[in-house]
C-alpha cells in the first residue's frame, strides 16, 4: 500500500476534518520510544529520578510496515548504473554513491510515488574488497545546490557488495538471500540514520514531518550469479529505534540487539511475532535480539521502456576516482569538449565546472539554466568567462591516465609515464589556473607549485599505479630488506669439551634421556652416570 492510500484510509476511519478546519487534528504521529521529560502529569521528578505510566513509553510489538513511503525506484537509463558498477569492474573495490533525481507519481500503484534517478554522485571514499570507508565531503552543500538548480534532489543512496566467484565467467557470489540477510544490522543502523536526516514534510503529522522518502539500493549478486539491484527502506519504527538509541548492531548480520535499561536509558518491552514449527503464531520478547527483517520495507525497481534521460551528453569521468588514475583537470576537460560536440548536459561535468574559479557564480547559473533547457551554444558563444575558460583549456595537454568509459586503460603500453612531465604546463591546486612550464608560482593565486599529487598516476607495464602506492611498495621492499639483514639467523656456536670423558658423559646422558622419554612417567629412571 502506498503512503497516500494509507493516509486516506486513516482520514476516513477517524473522520478527520479537512486541513485548516477549526477542529482539524493531525491524524499522524511520529513514534517516540523515549521517556517524556518533563512528565505530563507533573506528579514526580523527571526521569531518571522518577517515572510513571504517563511519561514512560509503551511496550512495542514489531510487525512489518503495511505502507511504503516510496513504491518504486526508476533509473532513467542503464548507463547510469553501468558507469557506477564500472568502478568495481576495474578495481574490484566496493563503491558508494548518492542518487540524485526527483519524485513523481507512480501509476502502477494507487496513489503511488516513485523515485526517478537521473545521476549518481560519488563522494570521497576509500574502497576495499569487502567494505567502504566514507570520508568527509567539503563539496556536499555545493552538490545539493547544483542539483536543486537543475530541478533535482537527493533521493537516496546506492552501494555495491560484489564478489567475483572466480570462475572467469563474470558471475558473482550470492551473499544476500532469504537464508542469510538482505540488509545487515550495521547497514540497518546506517540507513536509518540517513533517513532520519531527510524527513518528509507532512501537514497531516503533529510534528510537521512523517517518515522519509530516502531510498537505499544495494548492487549485489542474485541466486543465479548475476549482478542485480535491490531497493529498500527502513520502517518508521526502525528509524525510531535507532534514533532513540534502543538497538545496536551485532556480529550476526541478521539480528539487532536491544539494549538493556540503565540509569540514563529506559528501554521499553519489545515483542515480535513469528510462526513456530507447528505453524502457530507466537509472540516472543526481543531479549536480547530480534530479526532485522521486521524493519525492512522492500521496494520495486526498474528502467523505463522508452528512456528519456535528463542528461544527454557523453559521460564525463565521475568525481573522486583517483584510484583509477582519473583526475579532474583542464586536460580532461579539453578531451571531453572535443568529443561532446558542445553538449554540456552531464551532471559530473557541471559539478567540476562549479569548482573552476574562472566562471563566476552568475556565469555558472546561466550555464545551468541553459543546460536544463538544452539551449547552450548560443548563450555560451557570447559569454566572456566561458570563452576565457575555453581558451585556457585549449592549451592544456591531453590527459595520460584516462582511457575508456570508466577511466581505466592506458595511453602507453610499456614503460613509466607520469602526467605533467616534460615541458607540459602545470595546474595550480589552489585555483586550477594553468601555468607555463618553468614557473614556480601560480600567476593567478601566487601560490607555489605543490610538491606532488599523491594520486598522480603512473603507468607501469599497462597498470595504472598512484604515486602513493609506488612509495608504499618502495618503502615496504626497503623495510623488508633491512629486516632480513637484522633477523638473518646466525650459525650456531659449536660445543667444545675439555676432555674425552666429559664428551662421553654428555652423549650417554642424551641417549638415556631419549630412551626414557618414550616410557610412561611412572616407569622412568634417573641417570646415574657411569
Amino acid at each position: 500500500m502506498s503512503f497516500h492510500s494509507h493516509l486516506r484510509k486513516i482520514i476516513n476511519q477517524n473522520k478527520t476534518p479537512a486541513f485548516g478546519h477549526s477542529q482539524f487534528i493531525p491524524p499522524l504521529d511520529e513514534l517516540s520510544l523515549a521517556v517524556k521529560v518533563p512528565c505530563p502529569s507533573k506528579t514526580h521528578d523527571s526521569w531518571p529520578n522518577g517515572i510513571c505510566t504517563k511519561c514512560q513509553p509503551s511496550a512495542l510489538s514489531l510487525q512489518s510496515q503495511t505502507f511504503r513511503m516510496v513504491d518504486h525506484v526508476e533509473f532513467e537509463s542503464a548507463a547510469v548504473i553501468d558507469a557506477f558498477i564500472g568502478f568495481w569492474r576495474n578495481t574490484g573495490q566496493q563503491r558508494f554513491g548518492y542518487l540524485f533525481g526527483r519524485y513523481e507519481s507512480y501509476s502502477e500503484v494507487p496513489l503511488g510515488v516513485k523515485a526517478v534517478v537521473a545521476a549518481i554522485y560519488e563522494p570521497p571514499q576509500i574502497g576495499s574488497f569487502d567494505g567502504i570507508q566514507m570520508l568527509s565531503d567539503p563539496r556536499d552543500e555545493d552538490v545539493d545546490q547544483v542539483a536543486e538548480k537543475l530541478g533535482m534532489t537527493r533521493v537516496g543512496m546506492i552501494y555495491t557488495d560484489l564478489i567475483d566467484d572466480g570462475t572467469g565467467t563474470g558471475a558473482v557470489v550470492c551473499k544476500r538471500h532469504s537464508q542469510s540477510y538482505f540488509l545487515s544490522s550495521a547497514e540497518i543502523m546506517f540507513v536509518a540514520h540517513k533517513q532520519r536526516n531527510r524527513p518528509t514534510p507532512c501537514k497531516y503529522s503533529s510534528t510537521g514531518t512523517y517518515g522519509s522518502r530516502f531510498v537505499t539500493c544495494v548492487i549485489s549478486g542474485n541466486t543465479e550469479g548475476n549482478i542485480d539491484i535491490s531497493a529498500f527502506q527502513i520502517s518508521n519504527t526502525g528509524v525510531a529505534l535507532v534514533r532513540d538509541a534502543i538497538v545496536e548492531a551485532t556480529v550476526e548480520p541478521g539480528l539487532l540487539r536491544v539494549k538493556e535499561s540503565s540509569k540514563n536509558l529506559y528501554v521499553p518491552e519489545i515483542f515480535y511475532k513469528y510462526k513456530n514449527e507447528y505453524g502457530i503464531e507466537v509472540s516472543e520478547a526481543a531479549r536480547p535480539t530480534f530479526p532485522v527483517d521486521y524493519l525492512l520495507v522492500t521496494l520495486s525497481h526498474g528502467f523505463p521502456q522508452t528512456p528519456k534521460p535528463t542528461f544527454t551528453a557523453p559521460l564525463f569521468q565521475p568525481e573522486n576516482r583517483e584510484t583509477l588514475g582519473v583526475t579532474h583537470d583542464f586536460a580532461l576537460l579539453k578531451q571531453y569538449l572535443a568529443s561532446s560536440a558542445g553538449n554540456l548536459s552531464d551532471f559530473h561535468l557541471l559539478l567540476y565546472l562549479r569548482t573552476v574559479s574562472i566562471l563566476e557564480p552568475n556565469d555558472f547559473d546561466v550555464l545551468l539554466r541553459n543546460v536544463a533547457g538544452l539551449d547552450v551554444a548560443e548563450v555560451l558563444a557570447t559569454n566572456a568567462a566561458w570563452n576565457t575558460l575555453v581558451g585556457i583549456v585549449s592549451e592544456a595537454t591531453s590527459p595520460v591516465a584516462v582511457g575508456g568509459m570508466y577511466g581505466g586503460g592506458s595511453s602507453s603500453s610499456s614503460g613509466i609515464t607520469a602526467k605533467g612531465s616534460g615541458d607540459a604546463p602545470w595546474e595550480c591546486t589552489h585555483c586550477t589556473f594553468l601555468n607555463i612550464h618553468g614557473t614556480e608560482c601560480c600567476q593567478n593565486s601566487q601560490k607555489k607549485m605543490a610538491g606532488g599529487n599523491p594520486f598522480e598516476p603512473y603507468h607501469i607495464a599497462g597498470f595504472v599505479v598512484p604515486r602513493y602506492r609506488l612509495a608504499l611498495i618502495y618503502f615496504g621492499l626497503f623495510g623488508a630488506g633491512i629486516a632480513g639483514l637484522i633477523l638473518k639467523p646466525s650459525k650456531p656456536v659449536p660445543i667444545t669439551f675439555e676432555s674425552k670423558s666429559e664428551e662421553a658423559f654428555v652423549k650417554k646422558y642424551i641417549d638415556h634421556h631419549q630412551h626414557e622419554e618414550h616410557k610412561p612417567s611412572i616407569l622412568r629412571t634417573t641417570y646415574k652416570g657411569f
